[in-house]
């Protein structure tokens, strides 16, 4: 198919040959609201006579599809065949919302938008159980389209052609079943679906938490509860409407298995949850002699407890002052360990300088004494006795300074 596309805004220099001395006209546009594959696609509206139209229409994403002119009658009324979808969406021809623009030369302009839609077809699912008597209350799905039985068990639901798994959740004591269907749209289907009775049957008698206490909880029942804290479960398992206490019951939350313990009639466990915003389904399931129970969904919406998040973060900043004070006592004893090692050192000190300038002293006073002594043994020249007894002295008094130096230094 191949259009002519041509900008509003070409109008605005198109010489209309026609003289009209009455004002212009409004210019109104409509169309159907919702096509469907390969239905065709009319524009009409009114607007001054004998008036050139452009009209533009927009695909879901924005892009021209269409755009072309039009002349209105004598009247002011114009339409306009524009184009065929496709048997199915494809390339520019999405499904969703198209925006139709018209404008004239005059400077008129309107909008309008219609929806391209696939074809449905009504399926009416009929549940039953094995008597025949009708089962409200249970949950009709294919894909995305979902809808609960009435009174008389009816559900109706809108497809497109295709091929799909119908799944009918019934409220206990019956079991869920599934069922493949064909839909010809728009042909309609009638499915009558019989939900036998769950032979094991696994209920919630209450969930408990600091924030939280249910009692008799249904499948799909949301809950939420604070981060940090931990969610106990109460369960009851019966086989033929009689209570068993030898079923394992497990439930599923967040990638961890948690097995419950059988007490005083219930199974019960604990579900302990991180002190972080997060949403997760808890799925709770008994098995017995073989057999399986239904499923029990709860979806779990944890929220971050304030409190208990600071009342850690406080418990953490004492415990590292504390270990920040500890190692400043450590640093403190070592400085006075240190500042009296060199007290000492400065006290050894002061004593060995005063044992220096004493012995300086004393071998002062001992030269003192030796030049003395050696004037006069060399008044006495030529005696060899006296030189003898002069170096006796001398040696006697280095005995005596090396004597000193020893007592001195010890």
């Amino acid at each position: 198919m191949r259009f002519n596309f041509l900008p509003l805004i070409l109008l605005t220099f198109l010489v209309v040959p026609v003289i009209s001395f009455a004002s212009p006209a409004i210019i109104t546009v409509s169309t159907q609201p919702v096509y469907h594959p390969g239905q065709t696609v009319f524009i009409e509206g009114t607007t001054s006579p004998n008036t050139l139209v452009g009209i533009t229409i927009y695909n879901p994403s924005g892009s021209v599809i269409y755009s072309n002119t039009t002349t209105s009658s004598s009247t002011g009324a114009y339409q306009l065949k524009a184009f065929t979808f496709p048997s199915s969406p494809t390339g520019p021809y999405q499904y969703g919302t198209y925006t139709v623009h018209v404008g004239t030369s005059q400077g008129l302009t309107n909008s309008t938008t219609f929806q391209f839609q696939p074809l449905l077809s009504t399926v009416t699912v009929i549940v039953v159980n094995p008597q025949g008597s009708p089962v409200s209350g249970a949950t009709v799905q294919a894909n995305s389209a979902q809808n609960v039985t009435n009174g008389s068990g009816i559900a109706t639901l809108q497809l497109p052609s295709g091929t799909y798994t119908l799944r009918v959740v019934p409220p206990a004591p019956y079991a869920t079943a599934e069922e493949n269907i064909t839909v010809t749209a728009p042909q309609p289907l009638t499915v009558k679906v019989t939900v036998q009775v769950q032979a094991l049957i696994l209920s919630v008698v209450k969930v408990i938490s600091p924030n939280v206490y249910l009692q008799n909880v249904q499948s799909g029942t949301g809950i939420t509860m604070l981060g940090g804290t931990t969610l106990t479960v109460y369960t009851t398992v019966t086989y033929l409407g009689q209570p068993v206490s030898g079923a394992t019951v497990t439930a599923t939350y967040n990638g961890t298995t948690y097995t419950a313990q059988y007490m005083n009639g219930n199974y019960v466990f604990n579900v302990t949850v991180n002190n972080v915003q997060y949403e997760s389904d808890l799925q709770i399931v008994a098995t017995y002699a073989g057999m399986n129970s239904n499923q029990v969904t709860l979806p779990l919406t944890v929220n971050l407890n304030e409190q208990a998040a600071i009342s850690k973060t406080l418990s953490s900043l004492n415990a590292s002052l504390i270990s920040l004070t500890n190692t400043v006592n450590s640093l403190s004893g070592t400085v006075s360990s240190l500042t009296n090692t060199v007290n000492s050192l400065t006290q050894k000190l002061s004593s060995l300088n005063a044992s220096i300038t004493s012995l300086q002293s004393s071998v002062q006073t001992l030269n003192s004494e030796y030049s003395s002594l050696s004037g006069r043994v060399g008044s006495i020249s030529g005696t060899v006795d006296i030189a003898l007894a002069v170096s006796v002295i001398a040696i006697i008094i280095a005995i005596v300074v090396l004597i000193l130096l020893f007592r001195k230094v010890s």
